[in-house]
């Protein structure tokens, strides 16, 4: 009977770890498609050799409160853009920025690349580097700068 008990609780033990770790890995949180932006982020590699695409010119904004990234196109033509990186690290997909206009990606979006789990929001920093992915290259973001 005992053996019994001892089973019954190791399961129970195995069981709260499980759970636990499930509130701590909440996919809803990384945004409306979770899992394609896991994918994504599992699947991505910032560039080795990176080639700079310079006719293109933006800035970013950084938000700490609302914990938010903010990429303006300054220029007069779009920027074909795939994916945001930040810190050469985290990454998140992005559509083509319009001329004069801009994009917000949350922090909570922003996905360690590679086998990484983590989030931009759980990390304790701030963006240092901000680069949009396009098919010319990198287009560094001047900045970015706080808000």
């Amino acid at each position: 009977m005992s053996a019994y008990r001892m089973l019954r609780n190791a399961v129970g033990v195995v069981a709260l770890g499980l759970l636990a770790g499930c509130a701590t890995n909440d996919v809803s949180q990384v945004g409306e498609r979770p899992r394609e932006a896991i994918t994504f982020a599992a699947q991505s590699s910032y560039p080795s050799n990176p080639k700079y695409a310079d006719q293109y010119k933006a800035v970013a904004l950084y938000d700490a409160t609302r914990k938010a990234i903010d990429i303006y196109n300054l220029g007069k033509d779009p920027i074909p853009a795939t994916a945001v990186w930040v810190n050469g690290r985290f990454v998140s997909r992005v559509a083509t920025i319009s001329p004069k206009s801009h994009v917000t990606v949350p922090y909570k979006e922003l996905i360690e690349s590679g086998a990484g789990v983590n989030d931009f929001a759980q990390m304790a920093t701030v963006p240092m580097q901000v680069e949009l992915q396009t098919k010319d290259g990198l287009v560094a973001a001047q900045g970015p700068v706080p808000r």
